[in-house]
């Protein structure tokens, strides 16, 4: 049998999202579509490199859309 092993940033992303979906009262259908966009906004960041968002994320930004970064 061979055992897939998810990597960390995923498995820590799933596990914040489950919190957060049992801290607000979400059921389990609003439960894995936040999962779901939180874990596919997070892959395709990753992958897309944003430079952007690492140095904001860096820089101790916050969740305000105000301060978000703007795209390069």
């Amino acid at each position: 049998m061979s055992e897939q092993k998810s990597a960390k940033w995923y498995v820590d992303l799933a596990a914040s999202a489950n919190a957060l979906a049992e801290e607000l009262g979400l059921d389990d259908f609003a439960s894995q579509k936040l999962r779901d966009l939180l874990i596919t906004k997070g892959k395709e960041q990753f992958m897309a490199g944003n430079r952007s968002g690492i140095k904001w994320a860096r820089s101790g930004g916050s969740s305000s859309r105000a301060t978000a970064p703007s795209a390069p």
